[in-house]
């Protein structure tokens, strides 16, 4: 892992025993550096989300100086969420790097505070994450990275339309889709949402 230069991070996936050995790892780390939208094809869910957490936390590094999100990360269900929460945790210790949840199964009022009170890095599900935004609940002004994970399934548990209506918003970032292949909602997303996507494929996919 000689392409990462970020020495906590380096730490972190050493403690945990974490590799990017993969080509699709390492392509989508680098495309992060990088910048520009982009599209992952591969199945397995830690293993997507291991290489991107991993780049957005070579370039973020430190905790933003406002409030305001700078990384949005939609998952289709709550326990996807919180799958994609302890990865980050144990990628992004001693960072002080501040995230919070937004799913289904969680308080809205309380979600509504911790956004509030400030929160680098959001994991939600479309559905409440959907509810928080048109609320004034997520601050999207300042994001920089928006991730949409197994899109086909989140726009199932959704719709386009709040997930498009959402994004309409955002200020320019990068924007991130992944899926296990390119179904019809994916290709849909991609369309609607990303500018130029490089397709990152692995051999899983």
């Amino acid at each position: 892992m000689d392409f990462i230069l970020f020495d906590q991070l380096k730490e972190n996936l050493t403690l945990n025993k974490f590799n990017l050995d993969q080509p699709f790892q390492v392509e989508s780390f680098k495309k992060i550096k990088s910048g520009g939208d982009f599209v992952v094809l591969h199945e397995n869910l830690e293993e997507k989300l291991l290489s991107l957490f991993s780049g957005i936390l070579e370039k973020t590094k430190t905790p933003a100086d406002d409030d305001a999100p700078r990384i949005l990360v939609i998952l289709p269900t709550d326990n996807e969420a919180l799958i994609a929460e302890q990865i980050w945790i144990k990628l992004a210790k001693r960072t002080e790097i501040i995230h919070t949840l937004t799913t289904e199964k969680g308080n809205k009022i309380k979600q509504r505070l911790a956004l509030f009170n400030g929160a680098d890095i959001v994991f939600g599900t479309p559905k409440r994450s959907n509810e928080l935004y048109f609320q004034n609940g997520i601050n999207v002004n300042h994001l920089k990275f928006f991730l949409l994970i197994n899109a086909d399934q989140c726009v199932k548990k959704s719709s386009i339309g709040h997930i498009t209506r959402m994004c309409d918003s955002f200020p320019k970032c990068q924007k991130i889709i992944t899926d296990s292949e390119i179904f019809p909602n994916t290709e849909k997303m991609i369309d609607k949402i990303l500018t130029q996507p490089m397709i990152i494929e692995s051999s899983q996919s």
